[in-house]
């Protein structure tokens, strides 16, 4: 029913008349890894769906800015109107190779979240080391009733991503050395050899490639060392993995930087030691994953800017950057608000 009811908003040309509702504000949208599967969601989009996307706001001649000139506008009290901001977390290789083209040929600006560890050491992201060895894996199932999962089926491959969101849900609700214990443990159960990773989707830019996307409005901050879910930490934990990947990546790029993007980023990841851990690290702003808007004209909490997850439904594209998507949170928002009701003694 929604895609019908926006794909009457398309062919109507009814779009344009929300683009009144963008002024002060932004869309950000967050991507992480190129889509190969044709799978919607997951921050991941398809070669030609992304190419389409850009298409369309260049015809229409949308804004789009890099996340610092975004930041400085809300900072500053700017106006803004029809603006749009891409941002990438992790760093992986497949966005110079595949994204990164495209966004050079439409001179857009994107600003990348690195795992520094993630590209210094090239180790396995923690939840790609567990997807390889679920894809790779000879067993047809695995034992997690110590874990509260019960006995997960392997044989299909349907089974196995569903085994693998399961046991991620898991590992983001555990402390962090558990986590990591776990993982290794898991790797080891499913008798998989991971010793020449990570490979191919699971790669990660080198220095070469950071470098040379510097010269082409592509802009780096930190996003941790490890990329821990940081409220699983211990203060000291979070200050190692904030400033640590700040002070590395200044040294690396010779440039202060004071942006931080929050991994996973949902409100759960983010506790209140976790804010003071990154203000106390020197950066002025943190992007969670938290979809919604952020006005440049009100008050912004700067340590907690919302982002939206880019959707690989073009209609649902549409909606977001053109201002429908505002005037719809507006009316939930609305909706939520509860009548104030007689108390009786």
């Amino acid at each position: 029913m929604k895609s019908f009811i926006l794909k009457g908003f398309e062919l109507l040309n009814l779009f344009p008349l929300f683009n009144k509702y963008t002024v002060n504000t932004a869309t950000v949208f967050m991507l992480h890894s190129v889509n190969t599967t044709g799978d919607e969601g997951g921050c991941e989009i398809s070669i030609d769906r992304l190419v389409n996307f850009l298409t369309y706001l260049k015809k229409e001649a949308y804004n789009v800015i890099s996340l610092a000139e975004y930041v400085e506008a809300i900072k500053n009290n700017q106006s803004t109107y029809k603006t749009v901001v891409f941002t990438v977390d992790d760093g992986y290789r497949n966005f110079y190779r595949s994204y990164f083209p495209i966004f050079r040929e439409f001179d857009f600006p994107v600003t990348i979240f690195l795992t520094t560890d993630f590209i210094e050491n090239r180790i396995f992201l923690w939840w790609d080391k567990l997807d390889f060895a679920l894809k790779k894996t000879s067993h047809v199932s695995l034992d997690l009733t110590r874990e509260g999962l019960g006995r997960l089926n392997l044989n299909k491959n349907g089974d196995r991503v569903a085994a693998l969101k399961k046991i991620l849900a898991h590992c983001k609700s555990i402390p962090d050395q558990a986590r990591r214990t776990l993982v290794d443990e898991l790797v080891a159960r499913l008798e998989v050899d991971i010793s020449d990773q990570p490979r191919g989707k699971y790669e990660p830019l080198s220095w070469q490639e950071i470098n040379e996307m510097r010269q082409h409005k592509i802009e780096f901050y930190p996003h941790t060392k490890t990329h821990p879910i940081l409220s699983r930490l211990t203060y000291d934990q979070k200050l190692s993995e904030i400033e640590g990947s700040k002070r590395f990546l200044e040294d690396r790029l010779s440039q202060p930087l004071d942006i931080f993007s929050y991994p996973n980023g949902k409100p759960e990841d983010i506790d209140p030691d976790t804010i003071k851990a990154v203000r106390e690290s020197g950066y002025t702003v943190a992007v969670t994953s938290i979809p919604g808007f952020n006005n440049t004209q009100a008050g912004n909490n700067l340590f907690m800017l919302h982002r939206f997850a880019i959707p690989e439904n073009p209609l649902w594209f549409k909606q977001y950057v053109s201002g429908l998507e505002f005037v719809k949170n507006r009316l939930r928002d609305l909706r939520s608000l509860k009548p104030f009701r007689n108390i009786r003694k």
